[in-house]
Parts: C-alpha cells; sequence; structure tokens
C-alpha cells in the first residue's frame, strides 16, 4: 500500500468528497484498490482530481487501476468471441441458443458503455463546475480589492476636510474632545496565554490565520499549541477534539468533520456558512 493512499485514509472518504464532490462510495474504491464499482475512464478521473487537490502522487494506484480494467477489458473480449464463433456441438438447437447469448451481451454491452459515456459527461459537467468557483472566488477577491481601494480614495478628502476644520478649533476646544475620546475607548479584549489542540486519537487539521489568511494543515495526535493573540479558523477531519485555553479544557465528541473559531481567548463551533463566511467565500 503506497505512502499516499495512507495519508488519504487518515483525511478521510467523507472530507474528500466534500472537497472533491467524488461520490464517496467512488473514493473508497479507489482508497482500498476496490475498482468493481467503476469503469476506466471514471477512475482515471477521479485519481487526477484527488492528486490536483491535495497534490499526493497515485501513481501506484493509477498503474494498479489500469492493469485491473485492461485485463477486464481483455476477458470480456475473450467471452464475447468465445460466445459468437463457437463451433456446433451435438444439436443444431445450440446455434440459436448461442445468437440469444451473443446479443444479449452486445445489448448489455451497448447499455454498460452509454452509461459510461453518461458519467464520464456527468465528471466533466462536474470539474466545470468547480473550475468555475474558482474563477468566482478568483472574482469576488478582485471585487473586495477594488471596494477597498475606492473606500481609501474617499476617506482621504474627508480626512483632509476634517483637518482644515480643526484648525479653527480653539485649544480648549480640542483638549475637551480629546478628554471625551479618551473615556469613550473601550477596553481591549482580554487575550489567552495558551491555546492548545488535543485530539482524542489521529486527525488531519486545517487551521487558517483569519488575518492574513494564510492557511496551514497537518496530521497528528498528542498536542499541538498555536498563538493565542491571533484569530483561527479550524477545520478537523473528525470531531474527537479537546481544545485547552488557559487551562479550562472543553470536549467535542463527533465522528463527522468539524469547524471551529477561535478568537479573544474563545472557541466557538460553526456551521460551513459561517466558516465561508470567515474564510472569504471559501470551504478550505
Amino acid at each position: 500500500m503506497s505512502e499516499a493512499l495512507d495519508k488519504l485514509k487518515e483525511i478521510g472518504a467523507q472530507k474528500i468528497y466534500e472537497d472533491t464532490h467524488i461520490p464517496i462510495g467512488h473514493v473508497q474504491s479507489i482508497l482500498y484498490e476496490s475498482f468493481e464499482g467503476l469503469n476506466k475512464l471514471q477512475f482515471l478521473g477521479f485519481v487526477s482530481i484527488i492528486e490536483r487537490e491535495y497534490g499526493y502522487d497515485l501513481s501506484e494506484v493509477r498503474n494498479q487501476g489500469i492493469a485491473y480494467f485492461d485485463e477486464l477489458s481483455k476477458n470480456r473480449e475473450v467471452v464475447i468471441n468465445e460466445a459468437i464463433y463457437k463451433a456446433p456441438t451435438h444439436k443444431k438447437n445450440f446455434i440459436v441458443l448461442y445468437i440469444i447469448l451473443a446479443i444479449i451481451i452486445f445489448i448489455v454491452a451497448i447499455i454498460y458503455t452509454m452509461n459510461s459515456a453518461q458519467e464520464s459527461l456527468d465528471n466533466t459537467v462536474q470539474e466545470s463546475k468547480i473550475v468555475e468557483d474558482v474563477k468566482q472566488n478568483i472574482i469576488e477577491d478582485t471585487d473586495h480589492k477594488d471596494q477597498n481601494s475606492t473606500q481609501e480614495s474617499k476617506i482621504i478628502p474627508d480626512m483632509n476636510s476634517s483637518q482644515e476644520h480643526d484648525v479653527n478649533i480653539s485649544n480648549s476646544d480640542t483638549l475637551e474632545e480629546v478628554n471625551i475620546q479618551e473615556e469613550q475607548v473601550e477596553p481591549k479584549a482580554q487575550v489567552a496565554e495558551s491555546f492548545i489542540i488535543e485530539p482524542t486519537k489521529r486527525v488531519w487539521l486545517g487551521y487558517i490565520d483569519v488575518d492574513t489568511n494564510k492557511k496551514y494543515q497537518k496530521t497528528f495526535k498528542g498536542k499541538l499549541n498555536l498563538d493565542p493573540s491571533k484569530e483561527w479558523l479550524l477545520y478537523f477531519g473528525h470531531g474527537y477534539i479537546n481544545i485547552v485555553i488557559d487551562g479550562e479544557k472543553e470536549k467535542f465528541a463527533d465522528r463527522h468533520t468539524l469547524r471551529l473559531h477561535y478568537k479573544d481567548g474563545k472557541i466557538e463551533k460553526i456551521s460551513v456558512e459561517e466558516f465561508k463566511r470567515l474564510n472569504r467565500g471559501r470551504k478550505w
């Protein structure tokens, strides 16, 4: 078994399905090298998508799958040829039986080919949708930057106007305004001194620094210390996780994927929609 397959099994079929939209049954067929439920086009397409999504080399799995489907194709051709060209033996009635069998096999082959073509078309449409989603994310990021640029250009004239107005204010009024502003300043949120993640069993974790949008991922067990002064988005492959903040432990127990938001010493479980909102519209 390849190291790449071991890593993919640790990530889990459920998360791979969520990331790639490949049907979970087909993901499991690839992970456990059981290709009966796939055809050759599906297999090659799904392996390529998984390689592109996670950056793993699945050439060993690909070669095993190609060998399997080539052997299957040869066996099918032998069966068809034997059924069609087998010489008559004792009774002429067997000829009619062989012809009927050949017709049935031919019809089954046509139906199988049509289903395979339809599934391949569905996969192509699905890949096109993924590409469109990526393009849309790029467009949204560009629009966001343009909006920020427009807002900054509007703020600059307002600041200049405000500065001109402040020149005409007397010293006493300025001092009074400063005192008022100091009274209105809200106290800063208290930052935790430690933020520790303790999975109860080996887990894949993707974590994002919200301020910089820098992403990290690792598979581990034991403890992971993160900077408690930062805001984090956490995405776990399963939910058997303990979070320890300043010595206080909060336990989570769920076999499904888990999404958490950490900020100012507080941790909360969030939905997929809330995760996407905090992650600039992206699932990961």
